[in-house]
């Protein structure tokens, strides 16, 4: 990195931290605007259930399922979640951190939900982002041969012409900032790889994929689809690698990265008594018969292409270039996969959200079918899509600024709701 790339991405880490501090301070806890409620207590509550409670429910404030917007119950004494353990792993440090400023200022009350602990939530999501960020600028950079121009363009373009931003600062402690570091963090670690070799670096691709999977199940099933690229394309470099390599990066990564499953295994004995339970037993893909791929796309109420239109360019390069490498067609198939699964879904459009939430993470893989396109923009194109890209992210940060959280319109294709967000 140069000096300057280092500059860009703290300016960049503290932006992101401004806004989201910023946009949270307007609300208390235990308002359905704040960082602990709903999924994302979900996914928190085996932290303070661990390190406070140590699983015993009757120990917990009284009533602390529903301040926090029942992301969690509480049933026969026992903490119910559906959501799985690994984001809760990957905010341990800074639950920890929090714990231990709490302990120094005396914090005896609502453990675990502190105002302390609630800022972790800002601060654990806006790290993570911007490392997921810094890691996509150094991979295009060094391994997809952008100039550093295009690379912070194409920074700008997945952060503000889409609903990361979003993610990374409004809905700060849920899965997608810390499922896209993970993602980046595969892709760079492969790279490494490729070039060194070494049993380490293999052993860290395995085990951060199983930690992201340890984060969201579904995932699994995109991650399989993305990853057929970087094993068809590299296939050549991949058959040099030595047995031995595999089998000991392979295991070690392995063993690290099954540690988070141990524990999801754990919580499913404890909760349901069934090490093979889940909590979303009850829901399921009933919708496979009736799936709206207009709306899922183009809907004002979440529709992906309509919150995160660089996956216009994605999809453009994934077709274009195909003569070039034929295996760009898979990205193209991991969106239609995305689409397919998410819109079987009960619920197509996951809830609240602001655009589809489910392509999110993926904007890891999709900026190498966009890095592409870019390759072959010349210098009057770069300067043009500038323009536009600061348009389109002040657009959408003016309508993610002014909406509330959830969809209030009149049916999915009220645009007359859409715009009065950005005009408001």
């Amino acid at each position: 990195m140069k000096l300057v790339d280092k500059i860009v991405f703290i300016l960049l880490f503290g932006l992101l931290l401004f806004v989201s501090l910023n946009r949270h301070s307007r609300h208390p806890r235990f308002d359905y605007h704040s960082q602990i409620y709903a999924d994302k207590a979900g996914y928190q509550v085996y932290l303070p259930a661990t390190f406070y409670y140590d699983w015993d429910a009757s120990q917990m404030p009284a009533g602390i399922d529903s301040l926090v917007g029942s992301g969690f119950s509480i049933i026969d004494n026992k903490v119910h979640t559906k959501y799985p353990v690994g984001v809760a792993v990957m905010q341990l440090p800074f639950f920890a951190l929090a714990a231990a400023i709490d302990n120094m200022h005396g914090e005896q009350g609502y453990l675990g939900y502190t105002e302390n602990q609630h800022l972790a939530l800002n601060w654990s999501t806006t790290v993570y982002g911007t490392l997921a960020l810094l890691l996509i600028f150094l991979t295009t950079v060094q391994q997809w041969k952008l100039a550093r121009g295009q690379a912070y363009l194409l920074v700008l373009l997945l952060l503000g012409c889409s609903n990361l931003l979003y993610y990374l600062t409004r809905d700060a402690g849920m899965a997608h900032a810390y499922l896209l570091f993970c993602y980046a963090l595969v892709i760079y670690l492969y790279y490494r790889f490729l070039a060194t070799r070494s049993w380490m670096v293999l052993a860290g691709v395995d085990a951060i994929s199983l930690l992201a999977l340890s984060m969201r199940h579904i995932n699994g099933l995109f991650f399989a689809i993305a990853g057929v690229y970087f094993l068809l394309t590299y296939r050549t470099q991949l058959n040099k690698v030595a047995r031995s390599t595999w089998a000991t990066g392979g295991g070690v990564g392995v063993i690290l990265g099954c540690v988070p499953f141990v524990l999801q295994l754990l919580y499913n004995q404890y909760a349901y008594g069934s090490f093979g339970a889940t909590g979303y037993a009850n829901e399921s893909f009933s919708n496979w018969d009736n799936i709206q791929f207009l709306e899922l796309w183009f809907a004002p109420n979440n529709g992906v292409l309509l919150y995160a239109p660089i996956l216009l360019i994605a999809l453009y390069g994934s077709v274009k270039y195909r003569k070039e490498n034929c295996h760009l067609l898979w990205f193209s198939g991991l969106f239609l996969l995305i689409s397919l699964v998410y819109g079987a879904w009960w619920s197509p459009t996951l809830g609240c959200g602001f655009g589809h939430r489910g392509f999110t993470e993926f904007f890891a893989f999709f900026a190498l079918p966009m890095a592409l396109v870019m390759k072959h923009w010349t210098k009057k194109t770069e300067q043009i899509v500038w323009i536009i890209g600061f348009l389109v992210t002040a657009v959408l940060f003016s309508a993610q600024w002014s909406f509330d959280g959830c969809w209030y319109g009149d049916g999915p294709w009220d645009w007359a709701e859409l715009a009065g967000w950005i005009i408001r």
